[in-house]
Order: C-alpha cells, then sequence, then structure tokens
C-alpha cells in the first residue's frame, strides 16, 4: 500500500479479474472511492489511459457505527492496483481483498516444469490469463470498454486452453453463442455474442474460422463427438459460404474486414494468402470431423476441396525459389503448416523462414495467425516478462503503444503454451484417436532445454512426462499413462545406443528419426544410453 497523491494504491501484485472487498470503518457518510488500472504512471499514480471509455470505479457511503465491509453485486474488473481516496485513517494490505472471478472452476488441467525459468513463467502468466478472460465468454480483454468475445483470439487459443483447465463444457456453451450470431449466409462473426452488429456482420479469415477450429479442438482435446454432431449443420453452412464466395479457391471474397495477421510487426502479408490458408486449414478439420461422425461423402468432398485450394495457393503465391507471397514469416509459416507447400519445395521455405527470422536478430515477426518463437528482447514474449508482465500483453509493445489498443491482459499470443504442451512436455494426442485415447509421448530434445516434464489431466486420467538429455547425447524419461489408454513413446536416435526400460533392454523400431516404442497403461523408465 502506498500513499501516492492524496490517495493510497494498493498493489495486488497480480493482473487479475474480479473485484476489491473494502474493509472499512468511519463516520457516517465517509465516501470512499477505488478506481482499478492494470499499470502506474512514472509518478506512482495509476494508468486508466488504455480504459478508454471504462470508468473501472466503485464508490462506498459508509453507514458509520463500526467495521463495515462492500463488494460490488453487478460489475468486474480488470486490474492489479486498487487507487483508494477517501479512505478515513490509513489503511494497510488488510483493509483490500483482491477476489477472482472466473468461469474456470478448480485448478489447472495441465503445467509443466522446464530447464527454462522463462517458459516456466510464460506458463503461469498464461493460465492467470486465460482465468480472466474466461468469464461467461472468452473476452478478448477485461478492463476497457470492450470485454467481447473476439473469435479470432478464442479460435488461436482454444488449444492451449484446453490443456490448461477443463473447458469442455465452455466450448459447448461458446459454441451456442458462436451459432446464434451466424448470419442468414452462413457466415459466422467476429465476435459472438454478434453484438457488433450492423457494424460488419462477416467475420474475418481466422476469426469467423472459429466457429470450426473450436469444435474441432475440443473434439481432439476431450474425445467428445457431440460438440461436432451439435454445430455441423452450422459449419456446413459456413464452408458453403466461403465456397460459393470463392469459386476460383482464392479466398478474397466474403471476408468481412479482414483484419490478416493482427498486430504483426511485419504487416506485409497477403491478406488473400493468410485467408486462402485458413480456409484450407479448416476444411482439413471437417475432413476429419466427417469422417470421425460417420460421414464419408462430405470427407471425400473436402479432401477434394483442400486439393482445390492447394493447387490454387500455390499457382498464385509460390515461387520455384520457395518465396511464398511478400516473403514474410507469416506467409512461409502458414503455407507449411496448412500443407500448401509442395514436398520438393518443403525444405527451401524452411530455409527462407529461418533466414527471415536470422535477419531479424533470432526474432520473430508474426501476429494473431503467426506461429511464434522464443526470446527476450522486443518483440517476444520474453520481453513482456522482462517488464513485468502478470498475464500477456495484447501488443508486442504494449509499453510503448498506441494506449487506446493496450490491453495489459489478452489471452491470444499465450496461444505458443499448446507447443510447449505437445513439443517440450511432450504429450499430445493421436490425431487418429482424439481425447487421449491414444497418445503420443515425443518430447523434442534441444541443447537450450536439458530438461522438462508435465502432466495433463485428460478424460481418461493423469498423464505425466519428466525426461531429461540432449542431442546426441543420453537421454532418461520416466512417463505415466493412465488405464484404458495406449501410447507410442517417440525416443531419440542416438549412435550406438541401447534404449532399456526399468533396466532391460527394450525393442523399438526407428521411424522419422526416432526410435518408438508402444505401450499400454502404466508407469515406465526409458533410457537411452
Amino acid at each position: 500500500v502506498t500513499p501516492v497523491n492524496g490517495t493510497y494504491v494498493f498493489d495486488m501484485g497480480q493482473n487479475m479479474v474480479g473485484w476489491a472487498s473494502l474493509k472499512v470503518s468511519g463516520p457516517t457518510g465517509t465516501h470512499v472511492r477505488m478506481r482499478f488500472a492494470e499499470r502506474l504512471n512514472p509518478d506512482g499514480s495509476i494508468y486508466t489511459e488504455n480504459l478508454r471509455n471504462a470508468d473501472a470505479s466503485d464508490s462506498y457511503v459508509l453507514r458509520g457505527g463500526g467495521e463495515e465491509s462492500y463488494a460490488p453485486s453487478f460489475t468486474f474488473h480488470g486490474f492489479r492496483y486498487v487507487e483508494v481516496s477517501g479512505f478515513p485513517g490509513t489503511p494497510t494490505a488488510a483493509n483490500l481483498i483482491g477476489e477472482v472471478a472466473s468461469s474456470l472452476g478448480g485448478d489447472p488441467t495441465a503445467h509443466v516444469n522446464t530447464a527454462s525459468d522463462l517458459v516456466n513463467r510464460m506458463w503461469s502468466i498464461g493460465i492467470w490469463g486465460q482465468r480472466g478472460n474466461f468469464v461467461s465468454i472468452p473476452t478478448d480483454c477485461p478492463q476497457r470498454d470492450e470485454r467481447l468475445g473476439w473469435m479470432g483470439d478464442a479460435g488461436v487459443f482454444w488449444r492451449t486452453g484446453s490443456y490448461n483447465f477443463d473447458i469442455a463444457a465452455f466450448s459447448h456453451k461458446f459454441m451456442h453463442d458462436v451459432t446464434d450470431g451466424q448470419t442468414d449466409a452462413g457466415a459466422f462473426t467476429n465476435v459472438s455474442p454478434d453484438s457488433l452488429r450492423p457494424f460488419g456482420s462477416e467475420g474475418a479469415p481466422g476469426w469467423a474460422d472459429a466457429g470450426v477450429i473450436i469444435p474441432w479442438t475440443a473434439w481432439m482435446q476431450y474425445g467428445d463427438r457431440s460438440i461436432i454432431e451439435r454445430n455441423w449443420d452450422a459449419m456446413q453452412r459456413f464452408m458453403d459460404f466461403i465456397a460459393k464466395a470463392n469459386p476460383d479457391f482464392i479466398r478474397k471474397n466474403g471476408v468481412g474486414p479482414n483484419y490478416a495477421d493482427w498486430l504483426a510487426p511485419d504487416d506485409r502479408t497477403n491478406k488473400d494468402l493468410l485467408a486462402t490458408a485458413y480456409w484450407a486449414l479448416v476444411a482439413r478439420m471437417l475432413e476429419q470431423m466427417a469422417h470421425a461422425i460417420g460421414k464419408e461423402e462430405e470427407a471425400k468432398r473436402y479432401a477434394d476441396l483442400i486439393s482445390n485450394i492447394k493447387a490454387a495457393f500455390q499457382k498464385e503465391y509460390i515461387k520455384e525459389d520457395g518465396t511464398v507471397g511478400t516473403g514474410t514469416q507469416t506467409s512461409y509459416v502458414v503455407a507449411l503448416y496448412t500443407g500448401m507447400a509442395p514436398d520438393s519445395l518443403q525444405a527451401a521455405l524452411v530455409n527462407n523462414l529461418v533466414k527471415d527470422i536470422e535477419s531479424r536478430n533470432w526474432h520473430l515477426s508474426t501476429g494473431f495467425l503467426g506461429t511464434p518463437c522464443l526470446n527476450e528482447t522486443y518483440p517476444s514474449w520474453g520481453y513482456m516478462l522482462s517488464k513485468g508482465a502478470t498475464t500477456w500483453w495484447e501488443r508486442w509493445n504494449g509499453d510503448t503503444g498506441d494506449p487506446a489498443m493496450n490491453s495489459y491482459n489478452h489471452y491470444a499470443f499465450g496461444s505458443v503454451v499448446a507447443w510447449v504442451y505437445r513439443y517440450v512436455a511432450g504429450i499430445d494426442t493421436a490425431t487418429d484417436s482424439p481425447g487421449f485415447h491414444h497418445i503420443m509421448i515425443h518430447p523434442h530434445l534441444d541443447a537450450a532445454m536439458p530438461k522438462a516434464g508435465g502432466e495433463y489431466e485428460s478424460v481418461y486420467g493423469k498423464i505425466t512426462t519428466e525426461w531429461s538429455g540432449l542431442p546426441n547425447r543420453g537421454f532418461s524419461l520416466r512417463v505415466v499413462i493412465p488405464a484404458n489408454t495406449s501410447a507410442t513413446v517417440y525416443l531419440p536416435v542416438i549412435s550406438g545406443t541401447t534404449v532399456a526400460e526399468d533396466g532391460a533392454p527394450v525393442a523399438t523400431h526407428q521411424e522419422n528419426g526416432s526410435q518408438i516404442v508402444e505401450i499400454g497403461s502404466g508407469t515406465y523408465h526409458f533410457d537411452v544410453k
């Protein structure tokens, strides 16, 4: 608690969502006011410019006659700091309690613990960001005059979010909002519930596409086919809307405001390129979901659609030297990730991508729809952490950018943590056996990460990994596989090595640069020596 300009500023130590519960004693009629903020000005006063038109203030008039307590009943705030004015006397930390509000119940369902303090802190602040923004709907930010269910944020984050917490029921609820806002023409909208109409009803690529991405992700994570079945007709109508508007398989029309790779430091990525790649991405998801619910004719239709999009994409955007579009990192990333690159040019695309990253001193230049990597200087996650972030910012340069667009609790850039769960801790589900019925244990070794591990409370039970090792050195892995499941374990190939399980030699087969072991439920200790 710090006195500042005649007020007292309380620091909760964490950017949180909820309200402050006030305890106070004083004369009848005393007026105590609380104002809320995420950051401080240089003089220690609260910074409110980024709140725009949100008052973010609570007032209480004392009854008098003893200790009183007050907490609001019909609002919540996004804040770390509370400015208290009019307090009778000198408050202590005991006079204000921050009460956290969220639609997420209980503890996180997954944890990671790695040799990198940066990655560990990334996980932690992502948990707080999701907890604060999953309040009835997945809000983009909780503090300013917005709090909208922006679909682009949700689509890129849902895989991470479904590891972090059990959001199976939340996914169903949000899809009610998504389909309720679907236009008569079949377009999904930019925000759900659709509170922005009539200010542009057609959703942008990557935003509207969340109407497919969320059901696919919930099915993949929880093995829940009902979310596919309940939303199948709506997803079909959406795909028909895109196809009707773009008969040449380049997604130029029906794209609403087309935000492209939102907030990318390098904003040169061709909007049509990104839109077309995302069309292929959601078509692939629908092909897989069609198989899952026995709609084989539709699965064939989407497979054909993917082929047509791929041919059009390659003709329009990929050159013989492996250059994609305008040559941005996002251009290469989405072409590779969505399978739009021909096999013969994939290595060239990767090389061009790496050259661009290297030319920026190993920094990324991607936005909401691109794919990220790790650094500790701008623009990066480490940069946010170095500036004291306790939840993810909306912008890479949140400390210096436009105050009107500076949310300091914006979960979208936290989407990278799904990669940490799947490729560092190495806990993933097989795409042909969703819901972690068949588990893929595949940690990726790197000289910068000599050990890591994680746990995930899947619908079948807790999956645990703990490993240590370096490329071309020894490797040790402890893994726990829950009952009624099976797993494929990927171990590194190191020349002249033996593989043992609990001290006894074990047979493996090699595939794609890994030694593979198939196991059932139980606890296993693997050593590659």
